[in-house]
């Protein structure tokens, strides 16, 4: 019961975000280049980001940053990739197909960061039963894909 507010928390966001890409690519289209639509999307975010920290005013903690490990960074390459990579896929494939392939290979990958526990997660066994969804949402994309 508790979960509940999470869950409809994470559809709410995932709304949001099925927005993000049908936006930037307008975006792209009406600027000419995809890479300026990911900067200027990037850039609000950044911007937002900023006035948050400016009236919450949390604790920076600045040597535990610079002690980070290298690859640590790489959650904002993702964040690039992603917003790049949407701005040029979703034209073609649309928006269902999209997210649909998105959430099946975010589905694979987060299956074996809990089965291996990668990231400090606590390790979940391996149920065939995740693999069962994952080919449900593969074959979700592909009904998606072939009806359009």
């Amino acid at each position: 019961m508790h979960k509940i507010p999470f869950l409809l928390a994470a559809l709410g966001v995932g709304g949001t975000v099925a927005l993000q890409p049908i936006l930037n690519a307008e975006v792209a289209r009406r600027l000419g280049t995809p890479v300026v639509a990911a900067f200027l999307s990037i850039m609000v975010s950044f911007l937002l980001c900023s006035l948050y920290v400016v009236f919450t005013r949390p604790t920076i903690q600045w040597a535990a940053i610079a002690a980070m490990p290298w690859y640590l960074w790489i959650g904002g390459t993702i964040g690039f990739l992603f917003v790049i990579g949407s701005i040029l896929i979703a034209p073609t494939l649309g928006a269902a197909t999209l997210f649909g392939a998105i959430i099946a290979g975010q589905m694979m990958v987060a299956t074996l960061i809990d089965w291996t526990g990668l990231g400090g997660y606590e390790g979940h066994g391996f149920d065939p039963m995740r693999i069962v969804a994952i080919v449900l949402v593969l074959a979700g994309v592909l009904i998606f894909q072939r009806s359009a």
